[in-house]
């Protein structure tokens, strides 16, 4: 992996920068999180903050690639980048509940300029990445989730305890310079070419990845993870804080105990990602069989300390799956439509992502915690069941049809 990264010159000042970017980013949520509940005590303020984080996903992922186009890649991650500086000073003048509108205003705009940094640097990777380096690179995105939940979730919590608020603030408003800055000294992220694409009108386009993906049983069930997945991975995330505060009465310590054991077993994860050689998709599935299984097993624990060993388990195998699958994904989706593609699943995963979120949260004043990660549980173990009883079916299929290849052509 190291190697990889000392050859891959562009990608690593990419991820050089998204680790940045990201950790300033968590400084900011941590501290803005806890600056609410300061001032209003309302968990409905939270909500309403979380609820306008993603938002921007479905009004503006779909336009990443258009953009991109038009600027290049290159130019859009700078310009976001350094626009979110200039968005980010304005929560340095939250003072009380009478500036919540500065917070809701603040968060949108800085997510939409999430909205289009996101699908617009993944599409960046196969770009700019050799063939033979992706799942390597892949590994290298998990450990870059990992650095931002340990170091983002952990000291932006002390940082924000220490020294306030705003010096969180600060912290991530140089993070988007220095990650802009640093996005300038790559030479380029746009892929190269050999047929001219000639479509000019994004309708045109977007039926033509229509199309193609309509055209392929593989591309079908990857476009499927990314609308049902979303759906459990989104009750995971609330029942992260609420297992810590509530069921376990850990508070804040406790929450960010957890968020840091998940961006240990993120980073981890690559020991296992280097020994997988095929069948990808087996693999990724049976990964999250196992996220599953153990969330199951959570989901009845009585000891904390069990529930942050499971975690970090839990994380390895959601790395290795992450990875395997992205890298199907890159290795799949044609050159040209990788941009399109990547705006569409931000598009679709987030805005599925903040659906269960709400909905959880909804089912939680019905149901105990306990109860809601059962399902969580179950619903990532028929989800990874599903899609590799699907795989199997697919290699099968391709099996029977290079058969039929070979007895023609010996005829």
């Amino acid at each position: 992996m190291f190697h990889t990264l000392k050859v891959e010159k562009a990608y690593r000042r990419l991820l050089y920068a998204g680790i940045i970017n990201g950790i300033g980013d968590r400084f900011s949520q941590v501290a803005l999180m806890t600056l609410i509940l300061q001032m209003t005590g309302s968990g409905l303020s939270v909500g309403i903050t979380l609820a306008v984080r993603m938002l921007p996903f479905l009004f503006f992922g779909p336009l990443s690639s258009t953009i991109a186009e038009k600027l290049s890649r290159k130019k859009l991650l700078i310009y976001t980048d350094f626009s979110r500086v200039i968005i980010a000073l304005s929560f340095l003048w939250i003072n009380s509940p009478d500036d919540m509108w500065i917070v809701y205003v603040g968060s949108f705009l800085l997510a939409s300029g999430e909205a289009l940094y996101a699908p617009t640097r993944r599409a960046s990777i196969p770009a700019i990445v050799e063939q033979k380096n992706i799942k390597l690179v892949n590994s290298w995105e998990q450990v870059l989730v990992g650095f931002v939940l340990i170091i983002g979730a952990l000291t932006g919590g002390l940082v924000s305890f220490v020294f306030g608020a705003k010096a969180a603030f600060i912290i991530n408003i140089l993070s988007f310079l220095i990650a802009g800055l640093i996005i300038t000294t790559i030479p380029s992220l746009e892929v190269q070419l050999e047929e001219n694409v000639t479509d000019k009108t994004e309708k045109t386009k977007m039926t033509k990845l229509f199309a193609v993906i309509l055209s392929s049983s593989l591309l079908i069930m990857l476009v499927s993870i990314e609308m049902l997945v979303p759906f459990a991975n989104g009750i995971e995330n609330v029942l992260i804080s609420v297992y810590a505060v509530e069921t376990f009465h850990a508070a804040d310590l406790g929450v960010g105990i957890l968020y840091s054991v998940l961006g240990t077993g993120f980073v981890l994860s690559p020991i296992i990602t280097k020994w997988i050689k095929g069948h990808y998709l087996l693999f990724g599935f049976s990964c999250m069989m196992m996220e599953g299984l153990i969330l199951t097993i959570v989901s009845q624990s009585q000891s904390f300390a069990l529930v942050v060993i499971l975690f970090g388990i839990l994380t390895i195998f959601g790395g290795v799956g992450n990875t395997l699958i992205d890298t199907v994904v890159m290795e799949t989706i044609p050159v040209k439509f990788q941009g399109m593609y990547f705006g569409l699943s931000a598009t679709l995963a987030n805005t599925l992502l903040g659906i269960s979120m709400f909905l959880t949260g909804v089912l939680l004043e019905f149901f105990e915690p306990r109860t809601m990660g059962l399902l969580n549980g179950s619903l990532y173990f028929i989800f990874g069941l599903l899609f590799f009883l699907w795989s199997l079916k697919l290699i099968y299929w391709n099996k029977q049809h290079e058969l039929t290849r070979e007895n023609l052509g010996t005829e």
